[in-house]
C-alpha cells in the first residue's frame, strides 16, 4: 500500500513509520493525541507542517492499524 503522508525509511528513526520528509514518527504524534494534545497545538511545535499533513498521517496510520488488526 502507498501512503501520500507516511514513510517507513531504515535511514530514518531507525525504521520506524514517520511523516514523509521528516524524522517525527507517527508513533509519537499518536502519543501525543492520546494525551490530549490537539492537531493545532502539534502544528505549532511543527509549524513547517501544516494541519492536513498531521491529519492526514494521523488518518492514514489509523488506516493501517486497521487493516493490520484484520488480516
Amino acid at each position: 500500500m502507498t501512503y501520500k503522508y507516511l514513510e517507513a525509511r531504515s535511514d530514518r528513526a531507525s525504521g520506524e513509520l514517520t511523516i514523509i520528509g521528516t524524522r517525527i514518527r507517527i508513533a509519537q504524534i499518536i502519543n501525543m493525541l492520546a494525551n490530549g494534545y490537539t492537531i493545532e497545538q502539534l502544528q505549532e511545535g511543527w509549524p513547517w507542517l501544516s494541519v492536513t499533513v498531521l491529519q492526514g498521517a494521523v488518518e492514514e496510520a489509523t488506516e493501517l492499524l486497521s487493516a493490520t488488526v484484520h488480516a
